[in-house]
């Protein structure tokens, strides 16, 4: 099975549930799932912004990227994919740590202005998203190569516009590749464990949707922050051919080995 396994900046915080999902990732590995796994890194960065007086701004769940911004997101990404690299491997997984535009992985290309809604039944305003990629294609060579050698790619959400270096969206990215790949499921963990019908209320959880009611609660506007562009994203990948998007806790133990288990996070399908 080929998963694509997006790991949130917000469980890699802590080094004991590093170390415990990278074993996971070889418990799958070993089980001979191909998998990609590729890393936000967006509460370390917003960390960052702040220690050093850099304004946090986002809109929709989507940050705003000036050239301090950037600086830090190199900063931060690369760190952790160090980091998640050297877990893996000490692991057992044979693992191989690039961004988004190694080895053409990625063409993207800098976002203009757009006109987006501030907020469910907000103003429409122009906003400047700065140095902030969308993904123009996808290249999957590199990532079948290193499957075909044995290797597990770890990807950091940072693209390219010819040599300017770009912020893209960890959900975004994950999207892309997976349809690029054909993959059987988009695994996206988090510190939340699933779905919520009420963002404020965890035993809300929605155990399975279908992309129709997933397009109709985003309308409704009952999805928050950085949970907008997420259901955004499995939606986009679902109406291009990704049979399951799963959204499930990796705060709790095995979830992610244990992804098929039916209570395990929440389950969008076409």
């Amino acid at each position: 099975m080929k998963l694509v396994i997006k790991l949130s900046g917000k469980v890699l915080e802590d080094e004991d549930l590093t170390r415990s999902l990278s074993h996971q990732v070889y418990q799958l590995a070993a089980a001979e799932h191909s998998l990609v796994l590729i890393h936000g890194g967006g509460k370390q960065l917003t960390n960052l912004c702040r220690e050093r007086g850099i304004a946090v701004q986002q809109v929709q769940g989507r940050r705003i990227t000036d050239a301090a911004t950037l600086e830090a997101a190199q900063m931060v990404f690369s760190s952790l994919n160090r980091g998640l690299t050297a877990a893996l491997c000490a692991r057992g997984v044979e693992a191989v740590g690039f961004s988004g535009f190694d080895g053409g992985l990625t063409t993207a290309r800098r976002r203009p202005p757009v006109e987006m809604q501030d907020g469910p039944g907000g103003e429409l305003k122009t906003i400047d998203f700065g140095f902030v990629g969308d993904i123009v294609s996808v290249d999957p060579t590199l990532i079948q190569m290193l499957w075909e050698a044995g290797f597990t790619p770890v990807i950091s959400c940072l693209c390219a516009d010819d040599g300017q270096i770009l912020n893209v969206n960890a959900d975004t990215l994950t999207a892309q590749l997976a349809v690029s790949l054909s993959a059987d499921r988009v695994i996206s963990v988090s510190d939340v464990d699933g779905i919520y019908s009420d963002p404020k209320d965890p035993a809300s959880k929605i155990p399975a949707l279908n992309a129709d009611t997933a397009r109709q609660l985003l309308e409704e506007g009952v999805f928050l922050e950085g949970m907008i562009p997420k259901i955004q994203n499995a939606l986009d990948a679902l109406d291009q051919g990704i049979p399951v998007f799963q959204v499930l806790s990796g705060l709790e133990a095995n979830s992610l080995v244990g992804f098929r288990d039916p209570e395990s996070g929440t389950v969008i399908t076409r």
